[in-house]
C-alpha cells in the first residue's frame, strides 16, 4: 500500500510564498483597474471624445486694397477648396490608391500631393490645401464618392480678385500658401502651416494688416476621419483691414497706355530693342507716388 503524499514544511512554505505573490499581483491589477475606471474615468472619457473631434481652421477674409480715391483694386470672391488630413489617409496600398485617385480627379500631379504630405510629415493633423477654385463637377464627384476619400474635406474659401487684372501686378503682388521655410521664419509672430500669405508686392509688405485672424471650429469624425456631423464654430474669424495706397489707378492705366504707344512708335521706326519702359509720377506737395 502506497503512502499518501505529504506536504513537507519546505513545500508548504513555497506554496504560501507563491500564493502571496499571486494575491499581490491580483491586488495590484485590481487597484490599477479601479484607478482607471473610478479615479481617471472622466479624464480618459474626455481623451476619447477629443479623438473624435477635429479642429478645423476657419479662414479669415483678407482686407481689400484701395487706390488713393477709394477705388477697389483687390477684393475677395467666394471659392471652393479641397483639403486633406494626412493622418486620416489609409495605410498601405489604400493610401497610394487614394492619392492617385485624388490626383486624377483634381488634375494635379501626384508628385505634388506627395511632396505636400512629406512637407507636413511632422504635423499630420494640420490639413493640406490640395486645390482651390475647384470646378463644381469635381466637387460633386468627391462628395458622391466620399467613402473613397477618407481625410478629404470640401470647404468654402476666399480667392483674391485683382480688378485691374494685369495692370500694376508687379505692385500689388499675389498670395499663396506659406512655405516650410516661411513658417520657420514667421512662427514667432503667429504664422503656421497652411496659412495663405502675401508672397510679393503690397500683398506681402502689408500682409500683417491684410490677413485678419483665423477662426476655429470643431468637426466630429469617425475612426477613418470621415465627417459625422456639421461644423461647430468655436472662435469667430476676424476680417483683415483695408489698405489704401497713394497710387491713382486711372493714372497708372494712362501711364501703361503711354508706354505701349511709345513702344509701337519705336518699332515702327525699326527700334526693335524698345520692349519696355518706366514712368514714375510723384505728388510735388508731399512726394507721394501716384
Amino acid at each position: 500500500m502506497e503512502e499518501p503524499y505529504r506536504l513537507t514544511p519546505q513545500t508548504a512554505l513555497r506554496v504560501a510564498i507563491l500564493g502571496v505573490l499571486a494575491l499581490g499581483i491580483f491586488a495590484v491589477l485590481f487597484l490599477r483597474l479601479w484607478a482607471l475606471q473610478i479615479l481617471s474615468g472622466s479624464h480618459y472619457l474626455g481623451e476619447a471624445q477629443n479623438n473624435q473631434q477635429r479642429a478645423v481652421p476657419i479662414e479669415a477674409p483678407r482686407g481689400v486694397i484701395l487706390d488713393r480715391n477709394g477705388r477697389v483694386l483687390v477684393t475677395n470672391v467666394a471659392g471652393t477648396a479641397v483639403s486633406l488630413w494626412p493622418a486620416d489617409l489609409p495605410k498601405g496600398e489604400g493610401r497610394d490608391t487614394e492619392i492617385r485617385r485624388l490626383a486624377r480627379v483634381l488634375r494635379v500631379p501626384r508628385k505634388r500631393i506627395l511632396a505636400q504630405i512629406k512637407e507636413r510629415a511632422s504635423d499630420p493633423l494640420t490639413p493640406i490645401t490640395l486645390q482651390v477654385a475647384v470646378h463644381p463637377d469635381q466637387v460633386a464627384y468627391i462628395l458622391e464618392h466620399k467613402d473613397e476619400f477618407p481625410g478629404v474635406r470640401i470647404s468654402q474659401t476666399y480667392l483674391r480678385r485683382y480688378k485691374a487684372e494685369a495692370l500694376a501686378t508687379h505692385l500689388l503682388g499675389h498670395v499663396g500658401q506659406i512655405s516650410e521655410e516661411q513658417v520657420k521664419q514667421l512662427r514667432k509672430v503667429g504664422y503656421k502651416a497652411g496659412d495663405v500669405i502675401g508672397q510679393a508686392g503690397v500683398e506681402a509688405t502689408y500682409d500683417r494688416y491684410l490677413r485678419g485672424q483665423a477662426g476655429a471650429a470643431e468637426l466630429t469624425v469617425d475612426s477613418l476621419g470621415r465627417p459625422r456631423g456639421e461644423l461647430q464654430p468655436k472662435v469667430q474669424e476676424k476680417p483683415g483691414n483695408a489698405v489704401r495706397l497713394t497710387i491713382d489707378i486711372a493714372l497708372q492705366r494712362a501711364a501703361e497706355r503711354a508706354i505701349r504707344y511709345g513702344i509701337e512708335l519705336a518699332r515702327e521706326d525699326e527700334q526693335w530693342a524698345a520692349n519696355g519702359g518706366a514712368i514714375v509720377a510723384l505728388d510735388p506737395r508731399d512726394g507721394e507716388i501716384l
